[in-house]
């Protein structure tokens, strides 16, 4: 970690280019890592429901037999799906309003507009 935290230094005192923010380099492994915490969660579900219930999906059970009879899950059930549209219909929203405000990425002459982080 501090041969890591070294070289970093190192190169952001040795960058004549500019900031490494700015690089080639950085903004397309930004791209290439956008998905992978989305990946590691569903590779952690799968992983998680397949330690859970083994023998239902190796086939020595079938799924019938294995689920519980409780009564008045009804109710659950549509308070968190109706939970979650409100939650979708309000981060669609929220995404709609901050694109509407954002800035123009080009100008009328087609040069970029930089904006400070």
């Amino acid at each position: 970690m501090a041969a890591w935290a070294a070289w970093r230094r190192w190169r952001l005192r040795h960058n004549k280019s500019g900031s490494w923010l700015d690089s080639g380099w950085f903004l397309r492994s930004l791209v290439f890592a956008a998905p992978l915490g989305f990946i590691a969660i569903e590779t952690g579900w799968v992983v998680t429901e397949v330690g859970r219930q083994p023998w239902i999906i190796y086939g020595v059970m079938r799924t019938a037999d294995a689920v519980t009879p409780v009564p008045g899950l009804v109710v659950p059930f549509i308070t968190f799906t109706l939970l979650y549209i409100f939650l979708a219909a309000i981060t669609v929203w929220l995404l709609l309003r901050q694109v509407a405000a954002s800035p123009q990425a080009f100008g009328s002459d087609a040069q970029e507009v930089r904006v400070a982080a």
